[in-house]
């Protein structure tokens, strides 16, 4: 059988290897890292000092000190997490309950000298913030991705917090005894077993789960437009393609939208390049504020836009573009203590069975080039020419 102080070794063995593995995410900027770090370092610790019960170390080195490393491992590891997942941190809950143990602890080392108490008043500490663990976990489970990570982290602070629930409830009934903590009894090896896994299992949980929330981060990065927070023209591409197969399926109506922002070159080289960042910032917010939720909008050039339409006609698309010309025209763009007003043009096509991406995008593109040429700000749709445009709203 395997000794209590090679567990212990066993421990702070895997302890440096969580720490070397943590240490080259310290640099990501991810929220709670440095507090997962300092965790595996004060356990890493205190294992260290529990060894000392082994020699004549004194009880305040051996027993009261370890202990408190304990708990506060116990406190940055929960802070890391909730701060990983973007939780409030209660601290003060934290200090009371650390607090009421730890004076358990002083009592029952220094007033009556019983190794029971202390173990039930540590294992209990322990088993409130596993369990405070997995519900913060469970409470900040991902939408749209992968939720093994955060799964497993679940796990292992549901299994660690029944373990010390388990392990107080015999230590206090007397089922378990043990005379010192390194005691070799089959109770004690089995939970300090899985007690010095606890730990690692669940520094392996984080750091699946901030690498999930780094490849999250990139993946938006990738597919957003840094300066009007729309699709970029890859993500954009991607998603339409998947549309046109979708609609090739179904049968359902699926059209597009191309537009260009007016005279843009005019209004860099009269109000300077901020400003026409600032105008393609605001017409996104104003696209993002009009078109519906399920509109997929993303700056495909410059200053060009393409919009797809699933579920809708190109003559209901009509009214939806003409409804954001409205709002550009009605609100123009806020800049540097001037307002600058600005137009649009664009062209409306609707998906043809059978047509591959590439030629809808070029029949919506023809309608736009048609809609600048017939003199801009205006919409052209399917069978309209370019000395036709859908009239706009009278002003209210």
């Amino acid at each position: 059988m395997i000794a209590p102080v090679h567990l212990l070794s066993i421990a702070v063995l895997t302890g440096v290897l969580s720490l070397c593995v943590l240490g080259s995410l310290a640099r990501s900027g991810m929220a709670g890292i440095r507090e997962t770090i300092r965790a595996n370092l004060l356990t890493l610790l205190a294992f260290f000092l529990f060894g000392l019960q082994a020699t004549e170390a004194p009880r305040w080195l051996s027993i009261v000190l370890p202990n408190v490393l304990i708990g506060l491992a116990l406190c940055a590891y929960y802070t890391g997490i909730r701060r990983l997942l973007g939780q409030r941190v209660p601290r003060h809950l934290m200090g009371l309950a650390c607090g009421a143990a730890w004076l358990v602890l002083a009592g029952y080392t220094y007033l009556d000298n019983q190794v029971a108490p202390r173990i039930v008043a540590m294992s209990t500490l322990q088993m409130g913030f596993m369990f405070a663990v997995a519900a913060a976990v469970r409470r900040g489970l991902p939408a749209n991705r992968s939720r093994y990570s955060y799964y497993f982290v679940w796990s292992v602070a549901m299994i660690s917090g029944l373990t010390c629930a388990l392990r107080s409830v015999l230590f206090a009934s007397g089922v378990a005894r043990a005379d010192f903590l390194l005691q070799p009894t089959n109770w004690n090896i089995v939970f300090m077993t899985l007690g010095v896994l606890a730990m690692p299992c669940l520094t392996l949980g984080t750091i699946m789960i901030i690498h999930d929330r780094m490849l999250a981060d990139r993946e938006h990065e990738a597919s957003t437009d840094f300066l009007t927070g729309l699709m970029s023209r890859k993500a954009w591409w991607l998603q339409a393609e998947r549309f046109c197969a979708q609609a090739l399926r179904t049968r359902r109506p699926l059209s597009l939208m191309l537009l260009d922002i007016d005279h843009f070159k005019r209004i860099n080289d009269t109000h300077g390049h901020a400003a026409g960042d600032a105008v393609l910032r605001h017409f996104g917010l104003l696209a993002t504020a009009t078109l519906r939720t399920g509109d997929h909008v993303g700056r495909v050039g410059g200053e060009e836009f393409s919009v797809l339409f699933a579920d809708l006609r190109s003559d209901a698309v009509m009214d939806v573009a003409q409804r954001l010309l409205d709002s550009v025209q009605r609100t123009p763009c806020a800049h540097g203590g001037s307002v600058i007003a600005y137009t649009f043009s664009a062209g409306v096509a609707e998906w043809l069975p059978g047509e591959n991406l590439q030629a809808f995008f070029e029949r919506a593109d023809r309608m736009l080039y048609a809609a600048k040429q017939g003199g801009r700000n205006r919409v052209l749709g399917p069978g309209m020419q370019p000395a036709e445009r859908v009239p706009l709203p009278a002003a209210a």
